[in-house]
C-alpha cells in the first residue's frame, strides 16, 4: 500500500509530466508499479525523476487506434511510458 507520503510525491510527479510532457495519456496502478503515460518524451521529465525517485524506467510506446464500427486501423499514436516503482522511500 502506498504511504501519504509517496501519494504526494506521485501527484507532483504526475503534474510536472502533464506539464512537460504535452499531457497525460496513460495512467495504470498496478502492484509494483505506476505508469504513466505522456504524449512526448521530454528530457526534463527524465531529469526530474532522477532527482525525485530512486528508480524507474522509460520507454517508447505505440498505440494503434481502432477507428469506427469495422475497427479499421487508424494508425499509430507515438508516446512514452514512464514506469516507477512503488515503493516508501
Amino acid at each position: 500500500m502506498m504511504s501519504e507520503k509517496f501519494y504526494k510525491k506521485l501527484m507532483e510527479i504526475t503534474k510536472v509530466m502533464e506539464e512537460k510532457g504535452e499531457g497525460i495519456s496513460y495512467i495504470h496502478n498496478e502492484t509494483e508499479n505506476y505508469t504513466i503515460g505522456t504524449k512526448k518524451y521530454n528530457e526534463e521529465i527524465a531529469h526530474y525523476l532522477d532527482k525525485t525517485v530512486d528508480s524507474w524506467e522509460g520507454s517508447e510506446a505505440h498505440v494503434k487506434k481502432k477507428k469506427g464500427k469495422n475497427k479499421q486501423e487508424k494508425g499509430k499514436k507515438v508516446g512514452y511510458l514512464w514506469k516507477i516503482p512503488i515503493t516508501d522511500s
